[in-house]
């Protein structure tokens, strides 16, 4: 087979498979799925790749795993800086618009990751995601308002509003796949969270920078 046509090949098999690991998930996807959806026989996808985990970490890389988490940080982060949250969206944040653009560029990574990923070295991204968004949240609550703010009751609406984060999240990127919906989508999505969230913690209706000035 022609070089080209052997890459052609190649390319396709890792397009297929990052469909279906992001449609199934890892442990529930076969092989026999990659190859149908490529348009070509199991036994082929072997003289690329040596199994299905091999096939998943060429998709699925340390380095996007690690970008995810960072823009993510950055973006909560934000929050503890930003004077009026309900400007903190994609239109008022630099750092809301590199999460989005991350998120609409590796869309089936990042569905992988928040939904996919049991069974493989990166299952505990999710988890991962959650916990650093209620630690971060956590901070904020502390410094702004004391220790007594962040109650056991507190900590689990925290944990609890975060995980639906990611599970909004998710379904967004399995839902629409292409970037105006996906924008719009998110747009909607964190109008809603950040209205709700700067009321949950911050209730007096100021933000960190009103706070610091009284």
């Amino acid at each position: 087979m022609p070089q080209r046509l052997k890459q052609e090949m190649r390319e396709g098999l890792l397009a297929a498979a990052a469909a279906v690991f992001a449609e199934q998930g890892f442990e529930r996807a076969k092989l026999a799925d990659v190859a149908q959806r490529a348009g070509t026989s199991p036994s082929n996808i072997y003289k690329y790749f040596t199994d299905k985990e091999a096939l998943f970490h060429e998709i699925v890389t340390p380095a996007l795993a690690g970008q995810l988490l960072r823009l993510l940080r950055a973006r909560i982060r934000e929050l503890r800086s930003v004077g009026n949250w309900l400007e903190a969206d994609a239109g008022g944040s630099v750092r809301a618009r590199a999460l989005l653009a991350f998120w609409i560029e590796q869309r089936l990574v990042v569905l992988t990751l928040l939904r996919g990923a049991e069974g493989t070295r990166y299952a505990h991204v999710r988890g991962l995601m959650i916990r650093e968004m209620v630690r971060l949240a956590s901070l904020y609550l502390t410094d702004t308002q004391g220790a007594a703010a962040l109650s056991p009751l507190m900590r689990f609406m925290l944990e609890r509003t975060f995980t639906r984060t990611v599970d909004t999240i998710a379904d967004t990127l399995a839902v629409y796949d292409d970037p105006p919906s996906i924008g719009a989508a998110i747009d909607l999505f964190w109008r809603y969270q950040l209205a709700g969230l700067q009321s949950l913690m911050a209730p007096n209706g100021h933000g960190p920078e009103d706070q610091s000035s009284e």
